[in-house]
């Protein structure tokens, strides 16, 4: 992967939280503005759920993916959104989110992705 600094990259996470799919998504998201380039990261299926402000459980490495997301959007100031419809199949959408996450309809992930220099999917 190529590009220059400042170019947008987004990282889609949407992999299960009972496996690290969702973990690799924010440390990806987490490195990617160390060299230079701008980064969105999306949640979307079951990684949604991390957008919430009392995510569930996920294992010995919870506190620590807390503390990388709270990095990544309060520390680098990485937008976050997440993916209402996927909220709404997790019956999760009338949860409160942590602060400094948006939330975006499919259409609007969708063209996010689209018009990134690049679109990880994790």
């Amino acid at each position: 992967m190529t590009a220059s600094p400042g170019q947008d990259f987004v990282v889609l996470a949407r992999g299960d939280l009972d496996v690290e799919d969702a973990a690799l998504a924010v440390r990806v998201a987490l490195a990617l503005p160390l060299g230079g380039l701008t980064v969105r990261l999306v949640l979307a299926d079951a990684a949604s759920a991390l957008a919430l402000a009392a995510p569930p459980q996920l294992g010995a490495w919870t506190g620590g993916l807390t503390r990388e997301l709270e990095s990544l959007i309060g520390e680098e100031e990485v937008p976050v959104l997440v993916e209402l419809e996927s909220l709404a199949g997790l019956g999760l959408a009338e949860r409160d989110l942590r602060p400094g996450v948006a939330v975006a309809s499919r259409a609007e992930v969708i063209a996010v992705c689209g018009s990134a220099a690049s679109c990880l999917v994790l």
